[in-house]
């Protein structure tokens, strides 16, 4: 079912192949409500409709209005779409978990990072100032990475809102 592109609108070149597929995929888009039946009604409809008032999208479409293989086909790649956004939708939860898998790696590249690097000059004020206003005993910054300052910093920070919310 994969390869509908190649069982549908064999009689089709290729360049009207595309530019329908890419019409008719644009349908079920806007109109994912409708059966594949209806889609495919919906779509002649309003083909005819652009005939009859001389403005069609597609030229070729008028001659195979009465033709039942290209109906066929319509709602043959319809029900490929519906089949398409399914394995699709079943393939979600996977996706799901893979941008948390990524997001957890790219937190602990940088905790590398930050683990390798000096603290910054404004690190060291921010920490300073944090242990002055909240009269805590300073950790030795000497032999400190950036990660164990923001750690220290979070700390801090995380005890300072806990305690606001219990008062």
């Amino acid at each position: 079912m994969q390869n509908i592109k190649n069982v549908v609108f064999l009689y089709l070149t290729k360049r009207q192949k595309s530019q329908l597929l890419g019409t008719l995929k644009s349908y079920y888009k806007k109109f994912s409500n409708f059966s594949e039946i209806e889609l495919a009604y919906k779509f002649l409809e309003d083909e005819k409709y652009y005939i009859d008032i001389k403005n069609p999208h597609f030229e070729f479409v008028g001659d195979y209005f009465d033709d039942d293989n290209f109906l066929n086909d319509i709602v043959k790649f319809f029900k490929y779409c519906t089949w398409e956004k399914h394995q699709l939708e079943l393939l979600e939860p996977y996706k799901q978990k893979e941008k948390e898998y990524a997001k957890i790696q790219r937190k602990r590249a940088l905790d590398f990072k930050m683990s390798k690097l000096k603290p910054t000059k404004k690190q060291i004020m921010y920490y300073d100032k944090l242990t002055k206003v909240h009269d805590i005993e300073k950790k030795d910054i000497q032999n400190a990475s950036r990660l164990d300052l923001r750690n220290w910093i979070m700390e801090i920070i995380e005890k300072d809102e806990y305690n606001n919310k219990t008062n």
